[in-house]
């Protein structure tokens, strides 16, 4: 038997459509946004001890019920083996449900954002003339336009160098400093690669030559900070046939000479020294003796 709470009870008093619905009767369609349920591990042992806590919204769909929202909630009652499971049960159009689906999922910061541009893309072709624009998707979605924008860029450019070059490259919301390493780029670092992909000296880069060089430069930026690798890019983009490693290299060494000049050289060589130690750079030396100061002095 499915459980409701009592926060459940509230809400079927505001709708009046929760219903206990047959786990085999849901299905995970086309306008859920989201194509991977994850790691539902926690949540298969919270819905064993408390039940389903939040029902899910599906439509219905000739005797059957399309899942909307909640499809980890329906992967953890399944394993769990809830026979019923609560359930609103709303009908709506395509356009509809891939609204409430992308919005609900970036609300909960539970969705990717390949999976955000898919939606985007299925929302343009369900409607064209009411999200054509990055202005009708983002008024829609409740979000700026650039976030529109980022999202749209970073995936469209991900996803040519991923097929130009064969690269295992991808691009995650807040992807870990291990996925990093692996060449999975946040959202900010693949919009970087968008603006390489379209500059004029990169297009004029023979075919293959091009999808190379894009592939290491995606490779190299991915564990880097924010504006070392949007420094990195802009000096890609200036003289893309050149070694990108090379071009890393020149452009941290620029970092530490500018560092340089502005420190005492006392403190420059000290810096030098524990970077090169720890296989790192001066700015972040830098940066850790800075923050370990103001915690030593109560300031952090």
């Amino acid at each position: 038997m499915a459980k409701f709470s009592t926060s459940q009870q509230s809400w079927k008093e505001q709708t009046g459509t929760i219903m206990a619905v047959e786990t085999s009767k849901l299905f995970v369609g086309k306008t859920n946004v989201r194509k991977s349920p994850g790691d539902v591990g926690d949540l298969v042992d919270s819905v064993k001890e408390k039940g389903i806590l939040e029902p899910v919204l599906a439509r219905p769909i000739g005797g059957r019920f399309e899942l909307v929202v909640g499809s980890r909630r329906f992967e953890a009652a399944k394993i769990a083996g809830l026979k019923k499971m609560p359930a609103i049960v709303r009908a709506m159009t395509d356009e509809e449900a891939i609204i409430v689906s992308l919005v609900e999922n970036i609300q909960r910061r539970d969705i990717e954002p390949e999976e955000e541009y898919d939606a985007i893309v299925a929302l343009r072709k369900a409607n064209p003339r009411a999200y054509g624009s990055s202005d009708q998707v983002a008024k829609a979605l409740g979000k700026s336009r650039r976030y529109v924008d980022d999202r749209i860029s970073a995936v469209e450019a991900v996803r040519s160098i991923r097929k130009d070059s064969r690269a295992d490259i991808s691009v995650k919301q807040a992807p870990l400093l291990k996925e990093r390493k692996e060449g999975v780029l946040p959202v900010k670092h693949a919009t970087f690669l968008h603006k390489a992909e379209e500059a004029q000296t990169v297009q004029d880069l023979p075919k293959r030559e091009r999808a190379t060089q894009l592939r290491e430069l995606a490779e190299t930026i991915a564990p880097l900070p924010t504006p070392e690798a949007e420094n990195i890019v802009s000096h890609f983009v200036m003289a893309p046939q050149r070694p990108v490693e090379d071009i890393r290299k020149e452009v941290s060494y620029l970092h530490a000479v500018k560092l340089e000049i502005l420190l005492d050289p006392r403190v420059a060589d000290g810096l030098r020294r524990a970077a090169e130690e720890r296989n790192t750079t001066m700015e972040a030396m830098a940066s850790l003796a800075i923050h370990s100061w103001l915690r030593q002095q109560r300031y952090a």
